[in-house]
């Protein structure tokens, strides 16, 4: 109930979420490291968020802002984590890791 364009206190926990996000984004670039996995992880996180939710309020979340807010985030983690994570699979690997030796 408190999440809503029109209070402050309402865009402060929306800009809570999608900070929320970014970093989640980023644990997702070191637990995880797998381009193709992260979007599996960010919506396993996001629905135990929503249990969570469920179970506290006893009652399931209808209230569309809350649906929109984590919609957005939920995407918006598994783009960034997917793409911090290709950065790191696409990285070069060096073929020549010995040291050269002058013969």
């Amino acid at each position: 109930q408190i999440l809503g364009f029109s209070t402050p206190p309402g865009r402060l926990s929306m800009m809570a979420f999608i900070l929320n996000a970014l970093t989640c984004a980023l644990g997702l670039l070191y637990f995880i490291r797998r381009g193709k996995q992260c979007l599996d992880f960010t919506v396993t996180v996001h629905f135990f968020h929503l249990l969570g939710c469920w179970i506290y309020n006893s009652h399931f979340p209808l209230t569309m802002t809350w649906w929109l807010v984590h919609i957005v985030c939920t995407a918006l983690m598994a783009a960034i984590g997917e793409y911090l994570c290709m950065r790191i699979e696409l990285r070069e690997i060096p073929l020549n890791s010995a040291p050269k030796s002058n013969v």
